[in-house]
């Protein structure tokens, strides 16, 4: 039995497979899956902007009026430090729930980007499927939120330990970047009805592949106005990944038959 394969994808094949994923997201073929999960961000996103604009600057200020003048500097940290995590956490719940709105959306075009990338010409999939389907691709959705809910727990809770508090940075980027990776892998899979687990075992047998795709995906995520692009593109690019770890899982049957 020769020694089962992994997927080959660096920093820079990954950035190639989001451009090309870009490319495709605005193709004609697949344009029509983006619009309403673009507006959807905007709006949430926008809502966001005005929110934190409007009400961030008086919670700082109302910091400053309850601590006294010669602790200013502890008010500049609290603030600073209140600012970075009311912002985290609001961009994670925005974005999460363009992600649920937006998630039947995004089944469509990786079906379409899935018949592109294998040159196929099969039927698209249709309105009352995607109503048929609607229930399981939200659960889907709750499931990964599932997965990545503890884990953040964890990472916050380490982030207030004197000591390991030094290491959280890294363990908040490695989470981030694997959850930028199956977010976006995800919905080809679960075109395919294959099982949640059943995803999360192939990222896992390919963690280079895996951490490398979803690092480019997660800082791309932060760069505004690029950021409302992103999602959509990366689920083309998320569906050839998944085609590639397919295509390596049927080569090591063959190897190893």
């Amino acid at each position: 039995m020769q020694e089962t394969t992994t997927v080959r994808l660096g920093i820079m094949d990954a950035v190639t497979y989001l451009k090309n994923g870009i490319r495709m997201a605005l193709s004609k073929q697949c344009r029509i899956y983006i619009i309403l999960p673009i507006i959807v961000n905007l709006i949430l996103l926008s809502s966001l902007g005005y929110y934190l604009f409007t009400n961030l600057k008086d919670l700082v200020f109302n910091i400053f009026e309850e601590i006294p003048s010669y602790l200013n500097f502890l008010a500049y940290i609290i603030s600073a430090f209140l600012s970075i995590t009311i912002i985290f956490v609001s961009c994670y719940i925005f974005s999460t729930l363009a992600t649920i709105i937006a998630s039947p959306f995004y089944g469509l075009l990786a079906d379409k980007a899935e018949m592109i990338l294998n040159q196929s010409h099969g039927e698209d999939m249709t309105i009352p499927q995607l109503i048929k389907d609607v229930p399981r691709i939200l659960f889907r959705e709750l499931k990964k939120q599932m997965f990545f809910l503890p884990l953040a727990l964890a990472c916050l809770i380490i982030s207030f330990v004197p000591g390991l508090n030094l290491i959280s940075p890294v363990l908040w980027f490695g989470l981030t970047a694997w959850m930028g990776c199956l977010q976006y892998c995800d919905y080809a899979y679960d075109n395919h009805k294959i099982p949640f687990n059943s995803m999360q075992r192939d990222l896992k047998n390919n963690p280079v592949a895996t951490l490398s795709f979803g690092t480019v995906i997660a800082l791309s995520l932060s760069v505004p106005v690029l950021n409302i692009l992103i999602p959509p593109a990366a689920v083309c690019a998320g569906t050839k990944y998944y085609l590639e770890i397919q295509k390596n899982i049927l080569q090591n049957i063959r190897q190893n038959n």
